[in-house]
């Protein structure tokens, strides 16, 4: 499968292209059913919120579990993402995020690519974020908030925080958001589970706390192009796999095969 001209056009605009319903429900629940065996046994690659508790990140789950083995090769994921990102590609990284009913914390605004860039090495922004709704996201359950346009935009690196959150990131300063949201404004896809965004990693984006009763859980799968490999990671293989195998697609009933 392949994106149109038309979504490709609108990804090099504004950043991103917003596909709802893209997987079906028989293939999501094949796809819950798995993430739920994976948190009944800890895991290193399992981040808890602050409260020690409560799953807020789990990576790369692709390494270690079938199903998301496949989908990381299904065609509606292989096909724009080599599109994207302009030819070969292979799996930077996978990162399941939680926002449980009530507790799910904030990810404060920020940019993908600067710590690709400073702290794995990445050369260019040849690459492309899959996220795809896990749950239905709505108004009130902490959607993922992306301001149009700034994946053309560079701010100045921030340091990294390791306490706004239970998970070190490099949060832009809220002046530059103001200023460049005024202008372009945010937007928040919504949609039912299966629904998909395909996002240059440099779009600044965020997501508020989960104060719903309705949990929110995305999957975000980075894709690089395979010609623009990472160089000297200072994160650990479990964060930042080392493995760089070419993606190469797998039929369309890859997932419902293991329903």
């Amino acid at each position: 499968m392949t994106l149109s001209q038309a979504q490709i056009d609108e990804f090099n605009s504004r950043g991103f292209v917003f596909l709802p319903a893209y997987f079906s429900p028989a293939e999501m629940a094949v796809l819950t059913r798995e993430m739920k065996e994976v948190l009944k046994t800890p895991r290193r690659e399992l981040v808890l919120e602050k409260d020690g508790k409560t799953p807020r990140s789990i990576f790369n789950m692709h390494a270690f579990n079938e199903a998301y083995g496949r989908l990381v090769r299904h065609p509606k994921i292989v096909g724009p993402a080599r599109q994207l990102v302009g030819g070969p590609a292979y799996v930077f990284q996978m990162t399941v995020n939680f926002k449980a009913p009530f507790s799910g914390d904030q990810w404060p605004w920020h940019q993908d690519y600067p710590t690709y860039h400073h702290d794995d090495g990445m050369p260019r922004p040849a690459v492309v974020n899959c996220l795809l709704f896990m749950e239905e996201v709505n108004a009130w359950n902490g959607p993922l908030m992306l301001v149009p346009e700034t994946h053309k935009m560079d701010f100045p690196l921030p340091p990294i925080d390791t306490t706004t959150t239970s998970y070190p990131g490099r949060w832009t300063p809220t002046r530059f958001v103001e200023e460049v949201a005024r202008t372009r404004g945010i937007v928040a896809p919504q949609g039912p589970a299966g629904s998909l965004i395909f996002a240059h990693t440099n779009i600044l984006h965020a997501s508020g706390p989960n104060m719903s009763p309705w949990g929110r859980t995305l999957m975000s799968l980075t894709i690089n192009a395979l010609d623009n490999q990472t160089r000297g990671s200072r994160r650990p293989d479990y964060i930042v796999p080392s493995d760089r195998t070419p993606l190469e697609p797998l039929g369309e009933d890859c997932l419902m095969a293991l329903a």
